[in-house]
């Protein structure tokens, strides 16, 4: 300052917001003060790992700006990795990292925790410390879970790491729910997932933990059984394939049916921050089988794909938006399967969609000055003309049963010898629900 003081603070429960100004007191000079993280990151940095042990650094972490902050302090992050060695910080410092690369800020900030899980993954010497940890510690497991779950180089880093997949099928007896995640979210990586094939993930480990009864279960069961039911599904279909993926029981079918809807909703179960990507990825593939649609629409798939579909927005990103478009034209491809998805509401919020996503890729091309921004572009066209065409297809039978009444068009139609009062219950059935009871034009 020009009065010659230097700033400092007194505690750190002073300390400020990141590029909040106070004044000095002698000068009234403004001064930007770092944030609370920052100044412990560089505590953590110089060695002083007694903000680690404590929990102040673990508390500190709290949003996405917090988490950018500490992968920026300069060898913070070698610091935690050189204490993962170690009986008396390992834990610590596990906890810490987890909580940098856990995606607590919802869809909106995926391209930011890419960015945090990326630098983490990339320190030298982290994994191996980790996956040293794997078999004991919870929070080693959890910090994989995170890094996978969040950036796709981390998953392929992970498992090219010697001794990783050993370790988490040593894990995955002690620590099923955690476990299960990561093995839920490296399958949905082409690299990643050809290694839990190549190390017998799929005959040692899912399908024995997958083998269950029709009795109640916990919130944490379930969680696991989904996230089981979901990497089974990554591992044994492709997307393409319809005779390799299995088909699911009843409990794990409700149970997906179950998280999907909490991840829409934002809300955690069994203390998991489920995302509808690392969802919908395995349901894509699942809604393959014939026997798993009927089954998930009697659980209330159709509605909650509706509500996926209908709170899209840009920040959400083009993956959930491509997988549960996916999922319908998987769903719709069985005619028993139309009317639910009718029922649901399914075909308006389609039309509404392909209008965002008109307006959307217009914007795009207008503003687009990279070769990302006209592919991406393009891509939401594709979207849109998807929507358009699933549309269609919901609409075929509805536009049948029109032309069937009109004089020209339906003028060699059955329908045309019925009574009123039997065409009027036959609309009633097609436009409205099973019952029969409404209609979206209130018949």
């Amino acid at each position: 300052h020009g009065c010659g003081e230097r700033g400092r603070y007194s505690s750190r429960s002073e300390l400020w917001v990141a590029g909040h100004s106070s004044k000095c007191g002698r000068c009234g000079m403004s001064e930007n003060q770092p944030s609370l993280v920052q100044v412990i990151a560089e505590d953590v940095a110089q060695g002083r790992w007694e903000v680690l042990m404590d929990g102040s650094l673990f508390r500190s972490i709290r949003g996405v700006q917090s988490k950018i902050e500490l992968i920026e302090t300069p060898n913070a992050l070698a610091s935690l990795s050189r204490s993962i060695k170690f009986d008396r910080t390992s834990n610590a410092a596990l906890r810490a990292i987890a909580q940098a690369a856990a995606n607590t800020d919802g869809q909106t900030a995926a391209q930011t925790s890419e960015r945090v899980c990326l630098a983490i993954a990339e320190v030298l010497g982290l994994l191996p410390a980790v996956i040293q940890r794997l078999e004991t510690d919870v929070d080693a497991v959890r910090l994989v879970n995170n890094l996978a779950a969040n950036c796709m180089r981390s998953a392929e880093l992970f498992v090219t790491t010697p001794g990783s997949m050993d370790a988490l099928k040593a894990s995955s007896i002690k620590f099923k729910l955690h476990s299960f995640g990561v093995i839920n979210h490296l399958s949905r990586c082409p690299e990643a997932s050809k290694a839990l094939i190549a190390h017998g993930f799929v005959e040692d480990v899912l399908y024995p933990a997958l083998d269950v009864g029709d009795e109640p279960l916990s919130v944490e069961q379930e969680a696991t059984i989904a996230r089981g039911t979901l990497a089974l599904a990554n591992l044994t279909g492709t997307g393409t394939s319809t005779d390799k993926c299995p088909g699911a029981n009843r409990v794990a079918l409700e149970t997906i049916v179950k998280v999907l809807d909490h991840a829409v909703r934002g809300e955690r179960l069994a203390t998991i921050t489920w995302l509808p990507p690392a969802v919908l990825y395995g349901l894509r593939n699942m809604t393959h089988i014939t026997a798993n649609k009927i089954t998930l629409l009697e659980c209330g798939l159709a509605p909650v794909l509706t509500k996926v579909l209908d709170q899209w927005v840009p920040e959400t990103g083009l993956p959930t938006l491509e997988l549960s478009m996916e999922s319908v034209r998987n769903l719709s491809r069985e005619q028993e399967c139309i009317q639910v998805l009718w029922e649901a509401g399914i075909v308006s919020v389609l039309q509404r969609l392909a209008d965002k996503l008109d307006k959307q890729s217009y914007s795009k091309i207008s503003h687009s000055h990279t070769h990302t921004d006209q592919e991406h572009a393009a891509t939401v066209m594709v979207l849109a003309d998807e929507a358009r065409r699933l549309v269609e297809v919901l609409l075929e039978r509805h536009v049948a049963l029109c032309m069937g009444q009109h004089r020209r068009l339906g003028a060699q139609s059955p329908i045309m010898v019925l009574d009123d009062a039997i065409v009027f219950k036959i609309l009633q059935f097609a436009f409205g629900t099973t019952t029969g009871s409404k209609g979206p034009f209130y018949l």
